[in-house]
């Protein structure tokens, strides 16, 4: 059973971390419990979580050109706004084809908590940042979220396996292409407020920064001039 109590900081972050965690281990009462809570604060808190955690996977870029503290805090915002806005279609697109195809009465807010709720594992995407693990990692946690959204529409939404990945694939397929059509100025706007926060080239390659750092530590560790 999962407890929601919101009442205070402690406890919200308690309940936050157990539905996180039942989330994780792909537990259908996570979702139930998540749909029927009434506050859409723990879904949001997730999603911006996971969006701030992503960006420190990233944080090695903005580190080795040693962007101020404040571009670097700006930078954790707005990718876990990013995140929210990018989940929250996802999750009306799932919601619309499951209305209209397989005819279920699920409300929108109960099927975008429990969608949100399935960005659980990337709240791990700041390992991300380890030297040639990154890839592998950053795919693991996408499938292990993925597989969380396919046991959030079961749990919440009453469909079978084959219809919940009928709905995720197509939703997921939806927001690839408003994002490459409709939402191209919105592309470029995120990659100009990541330059701008960032002041680094979006095309920099993490693996090669960590190498030159790397070499830097180790051909002149006291910083002096070489």
């Amino acid at each position: 059973m999962y407890t929601i109590d919101t009442s205070s900081f402690f406890h919200f972050f308690q309940t936050l971390w157990s539905l996180a965690t039942g989330a994780m281990r792909l537990d259908p009462a996570a979702f139930t419990a998540m749909d029927t809570s009434g506050t859409g604060l723990l879904a949001a808190t997730i999603l911006f979580l996971a969006g701030v955690s992503e960006a420190l996977g990233q944080s090695v870029v903005l580190l080795a050109n040693r962007v101020k503290p404040g571009r670097f805090v700006l930078s954790l915002l707005l990718n876990g706004i990013l995140f929210i806005v990018s989940a929250f279609i996802w999750g009306a697109t799932i919601w619309g084809i499951a209305t209209l195809v397989y005819h279920t009465h699920e409300p929108f807010t109960g099927v975008m908590k429990s969608v949100a709720l399935s960005y659980a594992p990337l709240l791990f995407s700041f390992l991300t940042l380890l030297p040639y693990m990154g890839t592998f990692i950053n795919r693991l946690l996408s499938v292990w979220s993925f597989l969380a959204v396919l046991v959030a529409l079961e749990a919440t939404m009453s469909l079978n396996i084959w219809q919940a990945l009928v709905c995720a694939i197509f939703g997921f397929v939806f927001l690839l292409v408003l994002k490459y059509t409709l939402g191209r100025p919105f592309i470029a706007l995120e990659h100009w407020i990541r330059r701008a926060t960032a002041g680094v080239s979006s095309t920099v390659e993490v693996k090669d920064l960590v190498e030159k750092i790397t070499e830097q530590i180790v051909e002149n560790p006291k910083g002096g001039k070489s």
